[in-house]
């Protein structure tokens, strides 16, 4: 047996602490390493979300569809990338998105409130349509079931009496339906009064929407 004195103690203390410095050493530069690797992945993160175009990014699940969305909003939207592009779908976003958040989004029309304030507020502002254009936003008139109003965009035009559209939160679900059909009702061929495609049923609907016309997307100079 090893008798260890003040100074064999002293030594075999010193020896001791030297391993655990040692090890302590090793773990720190580790954490170091760690936490300085994250850094670079969340710098290198940060750099490439800054590299991306702000004012138009293009969800490639949604190359197709006509949809180009903000850069700030671009998580609100998924599509399956099998779904054809001219087939009437739902999509189910990541959080309830409302039918005048999307026709801004779409559209690049800058009006704010509910759908039922944009027609007036898109006067003196954006040029104000009786028949719709690829672009124009869509703008319903309120009604017992609909007292917000209702907005949305138009994606192709069909013919004089059919259009495409791309629209969210029909029926108060927070879903965005895309490439929904819409045609034209009115006696005169005016579009003051239309029906919509049904996606759930997969045909068009019997109901008749009144219309108050189609906001484009051009500004409108104020003299």
């Amino acid at each position: 047996m090893i008798r260890l004195d003040c100074a064999g103690r002293a030594t075999a203390i010193s020896l001791l602490a030297t391993i655990v410095v040692f090890f302590g050493a090793q773990t720190a530069d580790a954490c170091k390493v760690h936490h300085h690797h994250r850094a670079s992945v969340h710098a290198v993160k940060a750099a490439q979300a800054a590299s991306l175009p702000q004012s138009e990014i293009i969800d490639p699940a949604l190359k197709n569809s006509g949809l180009m969305l903000a850069g700030p909003t671009y998580a609100i939207v998924a599509q399956d990338n099998d779904t054809p592009p001219t087939t009437p779908t739902i999509v189910k976003p990541a959080r309830h998105v409302y039918c005048a958040e999307y026709a801004r989004i779409a559209s690049g029309i800058a009006i704010f409130g509910d759908a039922r304030t944009w027609w007036d507020k898109a006067r003196n502002n954006y040029a104000q349509a009786d028949i719709p254009s690829p672009g124009s936003v869509m703008v319903f008139n309120t009604r017992k079931q609909m007292r917000s109003g209702h907005v949305a965009v138009v994606k192709r035009v069909l013919s004089d009496r059919e259009v495409i559209i791309d629209h969210a939160n029909w029926g108060r679900d927070g879903r965005i339906y895309l490439n929904a059909p819409v045609i034209d009702v009115s006696e005169n061929n005016d579009w003051s009064l239309v029906r919509v495609w049904n996606t759930r049923a997969g045909t068009m609907g019997t109901t008749t929407y009144a219309l108050k016309g189609f906001i484009e997307p051009r500004i409108v100079s104020v003299n």
